[in-house]
């Protein structure tokens, strides 16, 4: 079955880092390039790094800074409740999954102490989100889509989720999914007048459900 997917929410940006030019390192770049060239050999790429398989959830949203990279909110804090399915073939199965909002990190402690207040997620009236999962249909050889009604900051809400399934062993499967969403459907934060774009966030896990 499918789950995940959780939740979440999010967001509000704020900040990021800054990057600085290395003109020493692209000289060294440019002269070992030349170095090659007079040698004859032609240096080959470094090979594709393997993609991570270590869980993650997290809200990824536009910076307020247009100059700087978007922001992740991953959340930390997250389980499974109770999951039924059958990892060969995910249809008709179920799940329900648990998020703690308090658990967030934006890498920026102020910025995460501001979006755990009433002004974005007010994780003291809600510090919890949830996700239910069924209606599971195969699309494809690993993909599916799934009703997966999520609960975030009090207001519930039903998406028609698609995913994929990375892996899978005898009683659990690991999941990847990406899910755009407005943070105003929960009421979070509020409306950007200058910029409607800025409250759309997207919801991006890898996740693995075990069967309980």
């Amino acid at each position: 079955m499918k789950k995940l997917t959780t939740l979440v929410i999010a967001l509000g940006l704020a900040v990021a880092g800054c990057k600085k030019s290395e003109p020493a390192s692209g000289s060294a770049s440019a002269s070992a390039s030349g170095a090659a060239s007079a040698s004859g050999k032609t240096q080959e790429p470094p090979p594709p790094q393997p993609e991570s398989t270590t869980d993650y959830l997290k809200v990824s949203a536009d910076n307020t800074d247009p100059t700087q990279p978007s922001v992740d909110v991953v959340f930390a804090g997250w389980k499974v409740v109770k999951a039924a399915f059958d990892p060969a073939n995910l249809e008709g199965g179920t799940a329900e999954l648990e998020v703690d909002i308090a658990s967030l990190s934006s890498g920026i402690p102020k910025r995460d102490n501001h979006l755990r207040t009433p002004d974005y997620l007010d994780v003291t009236t809600f510090p919890k989100a949830t996700v239910k999962v069924a209606n599971v249909k195969k699309t494809g050889d690993q993909s599916y889509t799934a009703d997966a009604t999520m609960n975030i900051h009090g207001i519930e809400k039903t998406w028609s989720l698609p995913f994929e399934v990375v892996s899978s062993t005898a009683d659990a499967v690991q999941v990847k999914f990406s899910q755009p969403f407005s943070r105003l459907d929960f009421n979070i934060g509020k409306p950007e007048a200058e910029d409607s774009s800025k409250v759309q966030v997207v919801l991006q896990g890898l996740l693995t459900i075990k069967k309980t």
